[in-house]
């Protein structure tokens, strides 16, 4: 189960970020369009910062929400990947199936033709 996300770790690790591009809290408020002091809580982990802060700072820093928020990546589970035999057969299969579909339809506007004809 996810644990509770903290204020305070979330509030580091932005804090964090900052300082590992030597930038002050006033120009990261500045970008964010926040008061220095509101950044400065956020960071002290006095408050969570809002959706639009943390969208604009995991494109700054280049960073993901998972690593925002969990501090690690969420790797990608690799794509599932059938065998080529197996596709070809399930291929051939539908292949064969349509082929009988249009068999039967070709079938009945002979028989609808051949009715109409008649008449």
């Amino acid at each position: 189960m996810q644990e509770i996300l903290s204020k305070k770790i979330l509030g580091k690790r932005i804090k964090s970020l900052r300082l590992e591009k030597a930038y002050a809290q006033v120009d990261v408020a500045n970008f964010l369009n926040l008061s220095r002091s509101n950044y400065s809580q956020i960071e002290l982990g006095n408050q969570y910062p809002t959706f639009n802060t943390l969208c604009a700072l995991s494109r700054h820093y280049n960073k993901s929400y998972e690593w925002l928020l969990h501090g690690e990546e969420k790797t990608p589970e690799p794509p599932v990947v059938l065998p080529v035999a197996s596709l070809m057969n399930e291929l051939e299969t539908t292949l064969k199936n349509f082929s009988s579909c249009l068999e039967k339809l070709e079938n009945e506007l002979q028989s609808i033709k051949i009715k109409i004809a008649v008449s």
